[in-house]
């Protein structure tokens, strides 16, 4: 695909803006306390195909782009 975000020299992606509309807050509290760290973080999609969480901010963690 040539619409993937630029990549850095050691291989991170360099887009931060969640791709519009794949916003999603995983509720995991009915796992237990074992994944308890989960309960309510926002995950969202990244233009490269990779999905990941998101910062207080709204953008998207450092992530690196899926191999093909």
């Amino acid at each position: 695909m040539s619409d993937k975000p630029a990549v850095t020299p050691d291989g991170y992606c360099t887009n931060k803006e969640p791709f519009p509309g794949t916003l999603r807050t995983i509720n995991a509290r009915a796992t237990g306390p074992k994944f308890s760290h989960l309960h309510g973080r926002r995950m969202a999609k990244c233009p490269c195909g990779k999905e990941t969480f998101l910062t207080d901010r709204g953008n998207l963690r450092r992530h690196k782009q899926p191999q093909e």
